[in-house]
């Protein structure tokens, strides 16, 4: 009897949308918005969607919860 494996492969995450960042980054969706229009952050858009590469927001620290 043979047993085979299946493997799942899980693809990396190459980009975030602005508010699934903002989310991570704990920043207002705006400012991130405002920052890839001005061309302050690396950016991409596919139409009217802006996607910001997971290795930038991976690398950049989270801002600290505000009360």
């Amino acid at each position: 009897m043979s047993m085979t494996t299946q493997t799942t492969v899980t693809a990396a995450r190459q980009y975030y949308r602005v508010k699934d960042a903002a989310a991570v980054l704990r920043v207002p969706a705006r400012t991130l918005y405002h920052l890839a229009e001005t061309e302050q952050i690396p950016c991409r858009r596919l139409g009217t969607v802006i996607l910001i590469p997971a290795s930038w927001v991976d690398r950049e620290p989270a801002q600290p919860h505000r009360r």
